[in-house]
């Protein structure tokens, strides 16, 4: 296996005793996280030897050894690490390991000590956390976790986890994240700025993989310019300003209907009791012509009672969602309508649309952040893996017929949506002004929807 220079120092120091606490600072396709797993495996080997030597001694008092690799949800932590380390394991042809990945057992055991793998985005998880002590820990998105105000607190107390291995010398905390803001983001802060650990930065030029200034630069490119690409390519700790949304893919209904052809459809709901509510729907489909998969966002329900000057009911709201859909099946005859995701917070909607017999799903608000949610339609935007049909938006459906708008405030949204630059600035963390956001918050349920369930294309 070939490995850059910065990989081997970070290799060397995982599996070498009396180098506690390491942090990785890596871009996208940096090579960090392969360096990180194919250092298990050997930093596994040598605290099995060092065990064996120690039991030379008739005084010592035999160990046994846990370990904990710990991600956003158990979803990224089997994409980001597990399949890594199967991949490794094969390419070495090690077959003297067990992994399990189940419902309910999920660890690595190799040689003397066995890996658990966690996920760390709910108030919950650190108690899921095993109660056995720790000499190692590995925690992968650690600046996205402490993002989370509520998770920072458990957070802290990750190291009580390991207390009983004090002075090992092979105790070892590894953290590997991404730029998640500014100077002032919290994680910087506090486990950056104000900690003594050994730190790496990598780029995409420290994986062998990129070998090439072509391969780099495609790396480079495969984010929007912009402070999405500071952060996620050269690891600036900035935050972004201005309009979010600064490529946007768009098409006519008539393109749409003369080159895509479309598998399924998917509708995101934001509901507002006060505010408008919006059902933003999304298919998946094929253009004829590049073969290539994409989301597209078609129709649009847009009902704001500021405007429209009354007072609708959850009752009204369900109704209207009947019709959308109804709309949808005429309009797309023969394509399943076959997911639709509500705002979770949406409590008293989600009871009516129970009562009236509409199957639904809550938006996974635990397995995302609104950062990457919004990060991600960015770049599928940039890539123009998502595109948008311009159109005028459905204000209300009235004996079945529904009533437009004069204009597509849908793509209106999109195009004024922006960051909030003061609080991003003194929170230190990308944050968006709330307001006219609806449709966005929409298209983000159903997006995320279709991405954590492998129906949206790979960026």
């Amino acid at each position: 296996m070939i490995l850059s220079k910065k990989q081997i120092a970070l290799y060397n120091d995982i599996i070498n005793p009396n180098i506690p606490n390491i942090s990785v600072l890596g871009s996208t396709q940096s090579g960090k996280t392969y360096d990180i797993c194919l250092s298990l495996i050997k930093y596994a080997e040598n605290l099995y030897n060092y065990e064996k030597e120690q039991r030379k001694n008739k005084d010592y008092l035999p160990r046994e050894y846990n370990g904990a690799i710990i991600g956003w949800t158990t979803d990224t932590v089997k994409s980001n690490i597990v399949d890594n380390l199967v991949k490794i394991l094969e390419e070495i042809k090690y077959k003297h390991y067990t992994l399990k990945y189940g419902q309910q057992d999920k660890y690595l055991e190799i040689f003397n000590i066995r890996f658990y793998f966690f996920g760390f985005n709910t108030k919950l998880s650190f108690n899921r956390i095993l109660g056995k002590p720790l000499v190692f820990c590995w925690i992968d998105e650690a600046a996205r976790i402490y993002t989370q105000g509520q998770l920072r607190e458990s957070f802290n107390e990750i190291p009580g986890r390991m207390m009983s291995y004090a002075g090992h010398p092979y105790y070892k905390r590894i953290d590997s994240f991404n730029v998640e803001g500014s100077q002032n983001h919290p994680y910087k802060k506090d486990y950056i700025d104000g900690r003594d650990w050994i730190k790496y930065v990598f780029f995409p030029y420290d994986n062998p993989v990129l070998d090439t200034e072509e391969k780099i630069k495609e790396a480079v490119k495969s984010f929007p310019a912009g402070s999405l690409r500071d952060q996620k390519v050269f690891n600036k700790w900035v935050v972004g300003s201005g309009v979010v949304f600064n490529h946007i893919s768009k098409m006519s209904e008539q393109e749409f209907k003369d080159k895509y052809v479309i598998r399924e459809i998917g509708i995101g709901c934001d509901y507002g009791s006060v505010n408008a509510t919006t059902f933003s729907a999304i298919a998946l489909a094929q253009n004829q012509e590049t073969r290539l998969w994409n989301l597209v966002l078609i129709d649009k329900y847009y009902h704001d009672p500021k405007v429209e000057n009354d007072t609708p009911t959850t009752e009204f709201y369900s109704n209207q969602l009947k019709e959308f859909i109804k709309l949808l099946h005429n309009k797309y005859p023969h394509i399943p309508v076959n997911t639709l995701v509500v705002d979770s917070e949406a409590s008293h909607f989600c009871n009516r649309l129970e009562v009236d017999g509409i199957r639904h799903e809550l938006a996974k608000k635990n397995n995302m952040s609104v950062d990457e949610s919004v990060q991600y339609m960015q770049s599928l935007f940039y890539k123009e893996f998502l595109k948008i049909i311009e159109m005028p938006h459905i204000r209300y459906f009235i004996n079945g017929n529904p009533v437009y708008g004069g204009h597509d405030i849908g793509l209106e949204e999109l195009e004024s949506y922006h960051y909030d630059k003061l609080r991003s600035e003194r929170e230190g963390i990308n944050a968006y002004v709330k307001e006219f956001d609806h449709y966005v918050d929409a298209s983000r349920y159903i997006i995320m929807e279709f991405k954590l369930t492998g129906r949206s294309p790979v960026i």
